[in-house]
């Protein structure tokens, strides 16, 4: 005797359930209509929280505790959809009535909710356990490639999130051929003790199909100020944090030094233009096709260009108009972080001709002084020569994968140890700060 309807019209293609218990689960609810949330994109699930007197969709913060996670249980809610279960041995359930075309998922959606609205019927949703992942809606028209496309974008937020979408057995494995999206070659820095870090990041190449170099990191937690001397490294003679007031931290000695050593490689191999990853960023969805409209834009308009940016933090509210003629890039102004970066060869160069290591200063404050947008006059002087032509995508295409707070969240240029020697020899705007004080602020 069939006792539960899990049938293609509530189970569609759109769905990923990776947990294996969760049949066993949604049996045991000894719920009537129940099925896992399965999160995607955008906010977007497997369930509508609220509906209109008209049965249409309603968007409501009224689920968000449910999508985050935050409240973990069953929940009543309006609808369900991609991967619902029936319990059909209730009595109620033998009142739901179904057409036979339900090829439409907003028809299925719409069909559904009308017949357990008509017979009285509630729906679950249970978020005990992440029990897979779902496709967004895609619009109507949409080809096999944007399905394949919109499996790329899920596959790359679930890696940001620590999890993984495994390759069904049944599916032959194809080894694609990988590429450098044009570039002469793409480095990933990467730290050798955040492997974490590597595998997450070597994952999301292969499934974005990009062949990459990773570059073991310099890490600051090696170096010591004998080292750093021996290669004519110092700090810029009055250096200060701008927001800490602190001189620089070894971690942020050894981020410069393995940007360095890129640009020092791009120059001794004689590569054009190089595409640089740090290790702690997302990618955008649509990476690829992004990417083909910068290089098209860049042939289109014959832009002369040094630097520009993928992934960056904007710190000051000031205009940054498009390049004349495109909708992807910008004018950048002051900007922080280096998640991800264009470099030519004869951008390299000048960051290299800038001398850094004779007066360092954070690699992410060295990018807007060499291409001239940096508010500080004094450290601006120091480097006389400032030339870099510099843009940034828009909308960025990197992001990072945690913010400061983020479960997850670490930083290895600012949690590290700040050389005590500078420190003494450096001071901060306010006063003289002791030893103690220094590391009491990291």
């Amino acid at each position: 005797m069939l006792d539960f309807l899990l049938i293609q019209q509530f189970l569609d293609s759109n769905a990923f359930l990776v947990e294996p218990s969760t049949i066993t689960d949604l049996v045991a609810s000894k719920r009537l209509i129940i099925a896992p949330f399965l999160p995607s994109l955008n906010k977007y699930g497997n369930f509508w929280c609220n509906v209109t007197e008209q049965n249409r969709y309603i968007w409501s913060q009224d689920c968000s505790h449910v999508f985050e996670f935050e409240s973990i249980g069953l929940f009543d809610v309006a609808l369900v959809h991609s991967a619902v279960l029936i319990d059909i041995k209730f009595p109620e359930t033998a009142r739901i009535r179904f057409a036979s075309d339900l090829t439409v998922p907003s028809r299925r959606h719409q069909k559904l909710l009308l017949e357990t609205s008509r017979a009285g019927l509630k729906m679950t949703l249970t978020n005990v356990k992440q029990y897979g992942y779902c496709l967004p809606s895609l619009p109507a028209g949409s080809v096999f490639q944007n399905q394949a496309d919109a499996v790329r974008n899920l596959q790359l937020e679930i890696l940001v999130g620590g999890g993984e979408l495994p390759r069904s057995r049944h599916i032959p494995l194809e080894h694609e051929d990988l590429d450098t999206l044009d570039f002469d070659h793409i480095y990933l820095i990467n730290l050798d003790r955040r492997p974490e870090r590597r595998v997450r990041l070597e994952k999301s190449f292969s499934v974005l199909g990009l062949e990459v170099e990773r570059i073991q990191a310099v890490d600051g937690r090696n170096l010591d100020l004998d080292f750093l001397k021996g290669m004519g490294v110092k700090m810029l003679d009055g250096y200060s944090d701008p927001y800490r007031h602190r001189p620089m931290t070894m971690g942020e000695y050894g981020c410069f030094l393995s940007h360095y050593a890129i640009w020092r490689d791009v120059v001794d191999k004689g590569y054009e233009k190089v595409l640089i990853f740090e290790d702690d960023i997302r990618f955008e969805h649509f990476f690829r096709q992004r990417m083909a409209t910068i290089w098209r834009d860049i042939a289109r308009l014959n832009l002369d260009w040094d630097l520009i940016y993928l992934g960056r933090k904007r710190l000051v509210d000031e205009s940054e108009p498009f390049v004349r003629k495109s909708r992807a890039l910008v004018h950048v102004g002051y900007s922080y972080w280096t998640l991800s970066y264009m470099l030519s060869n004869a951008g390299a160069q000048k960051l290299l001709k800038g001398e850094p290591l004779m007066k360092m200063i954070p690699v992410d404050e060295y990018l807007p002084v060499m291409f001239n947008r940096h508010p500080n006059d004094t450290w601006n002087a120091a480097f006389p020569e400032r030339d870099v032509v510099a843009f940034s995508v828009y909308p960025l295409l990197v992001y990072p994968s945690h913010y400061t707070g983020d479960v997850g969240y670490i930083s290895d240029t600012e949690q590290s140890e700040v050389p005590l020697m500078d420190a003494e020899s450096s001071i901060a705007p306010g006063g003289d700060r002791s030893k103690d004080s220094v590391h009491d602020e990291l």
